[in-house]
């Protein structure tokens, strides 16, 4: 089997831009081009390997050699930083030294709280262009399944086929509102009567952990209304402004909970285990941003 990369590398951006048009434009070839090598790449390996759809999407066997593609990219890009990038010399501008692209994902809050200054330190200690990609942590291994990433922070505690997985510890979460909401809409504390008509903060249709917290605090099933914020900080602020309740990173809250602006409306908190999960790769620059998302996770998380 003959895969060629320049096969792969393709496949990569026709699903990037969704379709093989687009895909000529930022190859800066023709779609006569494009189509050419993709048709290349599935006679070499006896597969389809791209859905012809608008957008375009990857087959199980796409998926692998889209993987493979970033993977490659990464570890070429890293020889060229350190062939023509001089790291070393100090006669070079660290100005001009390449950035290698570094495609990872991560949930909104890990971002909102402890993420943010890893990746600032990791700029300035390597020279790396971090992409983060942000969806719920229960999501965030899709993104890695198919190649878009090549690390995620995700509640997925199983391993996927080709990568090593490094618990961080898990992320508290409390149920709050302002002292006003409580009195309006839970006179008599949190009663299933009152938290199925009382307004609860989503941060977006895929935000399981509101849903998990609303069992906790319920005897039964219960449909209350949803409120949609999804942006980390602002639904913390959407809640602070009693537009609802809803269960936040108690990392963000210690101040707005020690002044009596919000209040738990439960004495129990919820907590999502997370985990750093990254392909296994001979890659010094990915290696090296493991181990400041390890350190700094276990810092700032709780352990458990």
């Amino acid at each position: 089997m003959d895969i060629s990369h320049d096969g792969v590398v393709t496949l990569a951006v026709v699903l990037r831009e969704g379709t093989f048009d687009a895909a000529a434009k930022a190859l800066h070839i023709t779609p006569s081009a494009v189509s050419q090598r993709i048709k290349a790449l599935e006679t070499a390996v006896g597969r389809i390997v791209v859905r012809r759809t608008k957008p375009a999407t990857a087959t199980p066997d796409g998926e692998v050699l889209v993987r493979l593609a970033e993977q490659w990219t990464l570890l070429v890009d890293e020889a060229q930083s350190q062939l023509v990038g001089l790291p070393d010399s100090s006669a070079s501008d660290p100005r001009d030294r390449p950035r290698v692209h570094v495609p990872i994902a991560a949930n909104a809050d890990s971002l909102a709280t402890w993420l943010l200054p890893v990746l600032a330190q990791a700029h300035r200690d390597h020279p790396m262009a971090v992409e983060v990609m942000r969806d719920d942590e229960s999501q965030n291994s899709l993104l890695l399944r198919s190649g878009e990433v090549l690390g995620a922070i995700t509640s997925d505690p199983i391993a996927i086929r080709g990568c090593t997985i490094v618990p961080l510890g898990a992320m508290r979460y409390l149920p709050v509102a302002t002292p006003e909401f409580v009195e309006t809409w839970l006179p008599d504390g949190p009663t299933d009567r009152d938290l199925a008509r009382a307004p609860m903060v989503m941060f977006d249709r895929n935000d399981y952990l509101q849903r998990d917290t609303l069992r906790t605090v319920t005897a039964g099933t219960i449909d209350p209304p949803i409120v949609y914020i999804p942006a980390s900080t602002e639904y913390h602020r959407a809640i602070a402004a009693g537009m609802g309740w809803g269960a936040v990173p108690i990392a963000q809250v210690p101040d707005a909970l020690a002044d009596g602006s919000l209040v738990p409306i439960v004495d129990s908190h919820v907590d999502v285990p997370l985990h750093w999960q990254f392909w296994t790769l001979s890659s010094p620059l990915l290696a090296a941003l493991t181990t400041a998302v390890v350190d700094a996770a276990r810092r700032e998380l709780v352990q458990i």
